[in-house]
């Protein structure tokens, strides 16, 4: 419904695993790459955990695909086999002949894998929810995994389950069976900063062509009540989607996020969600510009800048003019305010007026990448922060802009220019160490110059 608005060729937000999206990052392609690994090296038994919804499907498929070439693989997908069921089940699934008992039943299959490890092939079974099969089917798979020649193990077999299943192998009866698990992975929920990553790597897979369409208070939110897992996540980004197009909004803004998270059963809890501020999200930014005067309240070059002020929403406070400098809050009133003249720093005064000039061009570039955001509104710290030796070094590729925190001014530090995704992504990866302490991510240039431009992103201007 809300794809031809968005320019999308298809449905970015499908529960159901395609394999043409995986997302290799949160670890996703590290795992993968250390499953198949262990499969081809022939090693026996490996483990998989993670929690309901955290993708351990999609991980199943790919690595199928994967292995697809060397490797035949069988799937069982029902946890409630009996233990006499498990043989039947993976000779059923390889088309061999169940008549006969389990000696007979047994002897087919070893007769199976030896002609495929002849042949250069391995087998493997691939068992999901694997926390739901009781003691003795487990102690079936283990019995399996003796099947063997002289130096390889005739069938490979991976066990997918909840986190429960690391509790269901801890038990004495099962002790054999643990002891055989030779690789044991498990999967985490995505943070806030991978959740940023996540939402532009669905959508553009699915054809999006635009700047970042979600803001930062509703990637917070959405972080949040979905607790990082990516089904949770998907069906959230559908509905919040869905309350943007219907908003006639390019961009899904903290109150599209609120309906989503009202209309989802399982966060039901965030149906209230708080608007968040400086203090409530624990460090988390909510980005907003200046305000209406946009790029004409950054400070010229060779212009002297005041303090930062406390910005007002009043809607009878006089606009001031472009070329008034910010002031401080506690000079602040309703009507006006006397202006005291406090130079910036000569480091700091270069790098904004660097910034308000390249904002106001026509730039070449799609992305940067955020190093930081100050504390305060003093030019001091900052300035401190940049003439740090170790960065002093990479003044040329700084940029400073305002911002408003929860209704105090605020400057944010970013890094670079990139003109596409892939550019940006490879650049954070092999950011400067002295630029990487405070959480460094990417950011969209459009959305930095709206901000700049008097674009508000706070959750309280977004009700």
């Amino acid at each position: 419904m809300y794809g031809q608005h968005f320019g999308l060729e298809s449905s970015p937000f499908r529960i159901t695993p395609d394999t043409r999206r995986f997302y290799p990052g949160a670890q996703r392609g590290a795992v993968l790459d250390a499953l198949a690994y262990a499969i081809l090296r022939g090693e026996g038994i490996v483990k998989l955990t993670g929690e309901v919804g955290s993708g351990k499907t999609m991980l199943c498929r790919m690595l199928a695909d994967r292995l697809a070439p060397d490797v035949d693989i069988v799937y069982l997908a029902n946890p409630s086999l009996r233990r006499e069921d498990v043989l039947q089940a993976i000779a059923l699934d390889l088309k061999l002949p169940t008549e006969g008992g389990r000696l007979q039943v047994l002897q087919v299959l070893h007769d199976y894998l030896l002609q495929r490890h002849t042949e250069g092939r391995r087998v493997a079974v691939f068992v999901e929810e694997a926390q739901g099969m009781d003691l003795e089917a487990l102690e079936e798979i283990r019995l399996l995994s003796n099947l063997e020649t002289r130096e390889d193990k005739l069938l490979q077999i991976v066990l997918f389950g909840q986190p429960e299943l690391d509790t269901h192998l801890a038990v004495h009866e099962v002790r054999q069976l643990r002891d055989r698990i030779t690789h044991s992975f498990s999967l985490s929920p995505l943070s806030l900063a991978e959740v940023r990553d996540y939402i532009p790597f669905r959508l553009r897979a699915a054809g999006y062509l635009g700047g970042d369409p979600f803001t930062w208070p509703a990637y917070w939110s959405l972080a949040r009540a979905s607790s990082g897992l990516i089904r949770r996540i998907h069906i959230l980004a559908d509905k919040a989607l869905l309350a943007a197009y219907a908003d006639g909004s390019r961009q899904v803004r903290f109150r599209h996020m609120r309906r989503a998270v009202a209309d989802s059963e399982f966060a039901a809890k965030w149906s209230a969600l708080p608007r968040p501020g400086w203090g409530f999200t624990t460090g988390i930014l909510i980005l907003a510009a200046i305000g209406t005067t946009g790029l004409a309240m950054l400070p010229q070059a060779g212009v002297s800048a005041m303090n930062a002020p406390s910005i007002s929403r009043h809607a009878d406070r006089p606009e001031p003019p472009a070329s008034l400098a910010l002031m401080d809050p506690g000079q602040a009133s309703s009507g006006a305010a006397e202006i005291t003249k406090t130079a910036y720093p000569s480091t700091f005064s270069a790098r904004v007026a660097a910034t308000r000039s390249w904002l106001s061009s026509d730039f070449v570039g799609r992305y940067t990448i955020q190093i930081m955001t100050s504390d305060s509104a003093a030019p001091a710290p900052l300035e401190r922060y940049l003439m740090e030796p170790a960065r002093q070094a990479h003044h040329d590729h700084l940029y400073i802009v305002p911002v408003d925190i929860d209704g105090t001014q605020r400057w944010s530090v970013l890094y670079g220019i990139y003109d596409s995704y892939a550019a940006a992504q490879l650049a954070l990866q092999e950011i400067p160490a002295a630029l990487k302490g405070n959480g460094p991510y990417l950011r969209s240039l459009t959305a930095v110059k709206k901000e700049a431009s008097g674009y508000w992103l706070p959750a309280r201007q977004d009700t």
